[in-house]
Order: C-alpha cells, then sequence, then structure tokens
C-alpha cells in the first residue's frame, strides 16, 4: 500500500471542510488522504498536479514503448522475411483481401 504523504482527513471532516481543503491543496501543493477508519480510501490533489502527473505518466509510458520496441528490434527476428514476399502473398493467404474499404476503415 501506499503510503499517505501529507495530510488526512476523516470522511466526516471532509463532508464539512471540503472548500478549505480544495483551497489548501491548491494552495500547498500537497495531497489530502482522506479516510475510512484510518485506512486511506481516496486522494484530494489539485487539477494542476492531477494534470501534469497523467502527462508525465503519458511520457513514460511512451518511453517505455519505444524501450520495448527498441530491445525487440535489436534481439532480432528468429527469421527475416523478404518485403516481396509479403506484397506478393496470394489473396487467400491474405484474410483481409476480400474485405471492402469501408469493413476494413469502420
Amino acid at each position: 500500500m501506499l503510503k499517505t504523504i501529507g495530510n488526512t482527513k476523516s470522511i466526516t471532516q471532509t463532508k464539512s471542510e471540503l472548500s478549505k481543503i480544495i483551497k489548501d491543496v491548491n494552495e500547498t501543493r500537497e495531497p489530502t488522504f482522506i479516510l475510512n477508519h484510518n485506512t486511506p480510501e481516496a486522494v484530494i490533489m489539485s487539477n494542476r498536479d492531477y494534470t501534469e502527473m497523467v502527462e508525465k505518466f503519458h511520457v513514460m509510458e511512451e518511453k517505455l514503448f519505444y524501450s520495448h520496441l527498441k530491445n525487440r528490434v535489436e534481439e532480432g527476428p528468429i527469421e527475416l522475411i523478404d518485403s516481396k514476399n509479403v506484397i506478393e502473398k496470394s489473396d487467400d493467404e491474405n484474410p483481409f483481401a476480400l474485405l471492402s474499404e469501408e469493413e476494413l476503415f469502420d
């Protein structure tokens, strides 16, 4: 479980102090953890921090994707297939050959 860092409030406190909590998280940029029976159930954070977190996640996700792709390229395939063989495959071997453009690009 992730350790709570920052302020903590009970659900009861949160109900009565929500406006103040939102103001505080926007000013301090510290999240507030909402506890239910001393167990973290939710987090209130500023929209700016949330947006930054999501953007960083997407950047890291993309870096990870390209890192995996680079590793696959460096490892190389077991067998190389010449591009002519791919292009010249007969239509009966291609499961998409009989589909119309509307069906392919729906």
